[in-house]
């Protein structure tokens, strides 16, 4: 059923667009409705600030519509990520209807559960399988590129990661985010992420005392997002008989409860959102933030000899035990998850440091050929080597990041690639174009810029084929 669009029809004026009135529902939360308006290629984000008080407005809302926009408008100034998010089309609060919008870019494409849920019902074809580890490494590397500038995500989620119809990935939902503005005054951080993508307990209480986010936060969310990509399902599913023998022994989660208690008490819309571990038991889900605090206990009471192990083998045991949990819930092709996904949710003592490690779990290396070509025969490696900068890249290179040209016989590099390594260069380096196969993918070589391709009103640089995915430099 259609959801009810209660600010269907409103009117409001856009700087550059005009006046454009709002149509029918593209997406719905508790708290925001995204329309689509009478403007193609634009929407509007609706905050529904009604209290149900005269002359009053929402608090929540409204300081959620806050953060996101000032996300916007700080992420607008940083051109490496700005392309990563929806463009910005302007924001504004109308006090006297109760609601706040924000105008961004409509993204033509799918985001990742979806995707995931269709595949699933496929029974993960194979090259789906092979495309889903290209977007997950993909929205990886994005993520190392927020966290350059300081950033951290906090909620990262698989709803809120388009993957675009004409390829490529982009972030949509930016109200959580850490940014350097917050660094300095970390207590003052309005901490949003949804508990079953966070550690509530552990970053609630970092805040609070004034220590930044860092990576681990964003690690451990990318770990229960790769789990619910895979499952449908951000919660692991535990034996009743084990769930059971541990709610006889209160000892093991009665503290965590203490904590959650606590969590309720400074945040009382939580008690929905964030159960007791013991209910957690009862109904068989358990959140990630809490299935490794259970798994250390209960473990350490069934090994032989636990307290005379060192640190080190009590840590083997538990990502062990935990990565042969989780490989049991996954659908069998996806099974080769099981390992990133313990080891980016694990506790922190025992986590993946950052992002760029967990890459390395997740990458499909190239053919030794296809590296040794390219390294050899690259036009565009060299042209890098030339401006003195590292081709080390060449030795990490993807499946996806490199294709066969018919005609050269050589292989080529994607240019989005080569964009990241040549940065603010990339306009100054002229292209031509010398080959399509049948399957709408362009090889293009470097030239003068009196030979290269005619592209609207200028010549065609590497700077306009940056995310585009069917384009490949030799």
């Amino acid at each position: 059923m259609e959801p009810e669009a209660k600010f269907g029809g409103l009117t409001i004026d856009l700087a550059g667009l005009g006046k454009v009135s709002l149509t029918h529902i593209l997406a719905q939360t508790t708290e925001t409705t995204i329309y689509f308006i009478t403007h193609p290629g634009v929407v509007v984000k609706i905050f529904d600030l009604d209290c149900g008080k005269p002359g009053e407005i929402s608090y929540g809302p409204f300081t959620r519509f806050s953060l996101e926009l000032a996300n916007f408008e700080d992420i607008m100034k940083i051109e490496p990520l700005s392309r990563f998010v929806p463009a910005y089309y302007g924001a504004n609060v109308n006090y006297e209807k109760h609601y706040a919008y924000i105008a961004m870019e409509y993204l033509p494409g799918q985001d990742l559960q979806t995707w995931c849920d269709q595949a699933a019902v496929a029974e993960y074809p194979a090259e789906w399988v092979e495309e889903f580890k290209q977007y997950i490494y993909e929205a990886l590397a994005i993520m190392t590129q927020f966290h350059r500038h300081g950033i951290i995500l906090v909620d990262f989620k698989p709803d809120n990661i388009i993957r675009l119809h004409q390829r490529g990935i982009k972030f949509v939902d930016l109200g959580a985010f850490f940014t350097p503005r917050h660094q300095r005054v970390t207590e003052k951080f309005v901490y949003s992420a949804t508990p079953d993508y966070s550690e509530l307990i552990i970053d609630a209480s970092n805040i609070e005392t004034g220590l930044p986010l860092t990576q681990a936060s964003d690690v451990f969310s990318v770990g229960v997002a790769l789990f619910e990509m895979a499952t449908g399902s951000s919660r692991l599913e535990i034996d009743a008989n084990t769930a059971d023998e541990i709610l006889k022994k209160p000892a093991i989660y009665k503290f965590r409860d203490s904590q959650i208690r606590d969590m309720w008490h400074s945040f009382p819309h939580l008690k929905e959102l964030l159960p007791q571990v013991e209910l957690q038991l009862k109904e068989r889900r358990i959140l990630f933030a809490e299935v490794w605090h259970l798994l250390k206990a209960y473990v350490a009471g069934q090994v032989p000899d636990w307290e005379q192990m060192t640190q080190e083998q009590h840590d083997q045991i538990i990502l062990a035990t935990g990565t042969t949990f989780i490989l049991e819930q996954l659908p069998e092709k996806l099974q080769w998850l099981a390992g990133p996904i313990a080891q980016s949710t694990v506790l922190r003592s025992i986590r993946l440091k950052n992002v760029t490690d967990l890459m390395k779990l997740l990458e499909n290396p190239a053919p030794d050929a296809a590296r040794e070509d390219a390294a050899s025969n690259c036009m565009v490696v060299q042209y890098i080597r030339d401006m003195e900068r590292p081709v080390h890249f060449i030795q990490q290179l993807n499946t996806w990041e490199t294709r066969f040209n018919p005609k050269t016989a050589h292989w080529n590099l994607a240019a989005h690639l080569v964009y990241g390594q040549l940065s603010d260069n990339a306009v100054f380096t002229f292209l031509k174009q010398v080959h399509a196969d049948p399957y709408g993918h362009r090889f293009y070589v470097i030239v003068g810029d009196l030979e290269a391709d005619d592209y609207q009103d200028t010549k065609l640089t590497l700077g306009h084929l940056r995310d585009d995915h069917f384009a490949w430099l030799g």
